[in-house]
């Protein structure tokens, strides 16, 4: 397992990091996500063996938001 942190704009609200938060929990290869709306910033524990780090940033441009 490795640790990732993806500074993402866009999230305006607790409910924006929550609903990223779930999206990540649903991915294989995310054992853990954790996202803060003060931080902007999502961390994650991620397996580089089940999921490529292009991958995360396709999650979170797919919801509606930008990993800087």
């Amino acid at each position: 397992m490795e640790n990732s942190t993806l500074t993402i704009s866009g999230i305006s609200c607790q409910g924006c990091a929550d609903s990223l938060c779930r999206l990540f929990d649903k991915e294989p290869g995310i054992s853990s996500a954790s996202v803060s709306f003060e931080k902007s910033a999502a961390e994650l524990k991620i397996d580089s063996d089940h999921i490529q780090k292009s991958r995360l940033s396709e999650i979170v441009e797919a919801a509606g938001f930008t990993v800087q």
